[in-house]
Order: C-alpha cells, then sequence, then structure tokens
C-alpha cells in the first residue's frame, strides 16, 4: 500500500472522529423523559386555572370521579412519515456499457412508514389543586407544555 493510498484513507477516517465528538451535546431519551417529568412537576401544587396556564391549552377530556376528586387528560399525537429507502437497481444482462440491453431489476428499498408517537398527561385536581400526575407515550419527549 503506497503511503499516497494510506494518507488518502485516513481523512475520512478523520473527519468522522471529529464528528463524533459532537455527540456528547445530544440528550438520550432518558434525559428527555426526565426533563419532561421535571416541567410537570414543577407543576404540582397549582390551581387549575394555573395548570391550565401552564399546560398551554384546555383538556381534551375531564373525568369526574366518585370522591370529589377531577382527572383532566391531554392528548398529543407527534406521529410523522418515515420516508423509508427506494430501492437500487441493478442491470442482469446485457453486453457493453450504455444501453446495451440487459434487465433493471430493483433490489431492496423500504416504503414509507407511519411512525405513531402520542402522548397522554393526566393530572389529578384535589380541592381545585393539582395533586398528581401520570403520562405516558414515546411522543412525550417532544411535547412543551
Amino acid at each position: 500500500m503506497s503511503r499516497y493510498y494510506r494518507h488518502m484513507t485516513l481523512k475520512p477516517l478523520l473527519a468522522v472522529l471529529a464528528l463524533l465528538t459532537l455527540l456528547p451535546g445530544c440528550e438520550t431519551r432518558a434525559e428527555r423523559e426526565a426533563a419532561f417529568d421535571g416541567q410537570l412537576r414543577a407543576m404540582a401544587g397549582a390551581p387549575e386555572a394555573g395548570l391550565l396556564n401552564s399546560m398551554g391549552r384546555i383538556p381534551d377530556n375531564s373525568y369526574q370521579l366518585e370522591d370529589g376528586a377531577k382527572i383532566l387528560q391531554w392528548r398529543w399525537d407527534t406521529s410523522y412519515i418515515d420516508p423509508g429507502m427506494p430501492p437500487m437497481y441493478q442491470r442482469f444482462g446485457g453486453w457493453g456499457w450504455g444501453w446495451g440491453g440487459g434487465l433493471w431489476m430493483p433490489m431492496g428499498g423500504f416504503p414509507p412508514t407511519l411512525v405513531r408517537q402520542g402522548c397522554i398527561v393526566e393530572w389529578t385536581m384535589v380541592s381545585g389543586s393539582a395533586q398528581g400526575y401520570r403520562w405516558q407515550g414515546a411522543g412525550c419527549q417532544k411535547v412543551t407544555p
């Protein structure tokens, strides 16, 4: 292997390593979920009007329980379409370069896919005060209450 060739393969490797040093700034899923949970925890104890203001909109559902408590529920749908990957085409048969005959066949590829990521947040209101909450869903990482 010549010195020039070795030098040329080292440059892309150094570029990849330089980009990897930027990754520690990215949040993990657990960190995003902890931040979301912290935002909700900060709303605990707020009056109903303050909770509605903090959540940014009125709840999608509300339920009155027999003991007088009320459940307020917010829902978000953060679905998106994954574009997939088009197939690669390979030529079979034929002769020479250019048209030269033969048959082009698709190989591999993935169709677009709908990825559903919902989020549900429920607050329990007791005597007009937010006393407890629960949340579920992979889409909660993308929601800002």
